[in-house]
């Protein structure tokens, strides 16, 4: 069923499309008074004032999206411990080794240009896949 606006309260509901046919036989004024709601444009538009409102996109700082990708300050410092670790044992982690480029990646993106960004990229690694590695590799 078509879903249509009122043009005066900006009110959306579903007319029947046989209603509309009706209304423009017998030339009824109402059908001057809605318009076809045009379809939603993205799922989190919200519907305003006879058009749809899309919000803008997420930004994140730098430390943000660490945190949204799993590697908040406790993560990093523990990729850091590992890192020490491994160097004093002579040991590399490939998975540790790409996930620190990823983050070097980031801080210096940062440092050209702090403001916040949509995407600083997904890290190569989640953060249990790279400790799992670098612990293994430690014990192995």
């Amino acid at each position: 069923m078509p879903n249509y606006y009122d043009k005066t309260t900006f009110e959306r509901k579903d007319i029947a499309q046989e209603t509309i046919d009706l209304w423009v036989e017998t030339s009824n004024p109402k059908l001057g008074e809605y318009d076809l709601t045009p379809p939603q444009p993205t799922p989190d538009a919200t519907w305003g004032p006879g058009y749809w409102i899309i919000p803008p996109p997420a930004t994140y700082t730098a430390n943000a999206w660490l945190e949204k990708e799993g590697y908040g300050p406790t993560q990093l410092v523990t990729l850091l411990d590992l890192t020490a670790q491994l160097q004093a044992a002579g040991k590399v982690s490939p998975k540790l080794d790409a996930v620190r480029l990823w983050t070097n990646m980031i801080l210096a993106e940062y440092v050209q240009n702090n403001q916040p960004k949509e995407d600083w990229g997904i890290p190569p690694f989640s953060f249990s896949e790279t400790v799992t590695e670098a612990f293994n590799i430690l014990n192995g």
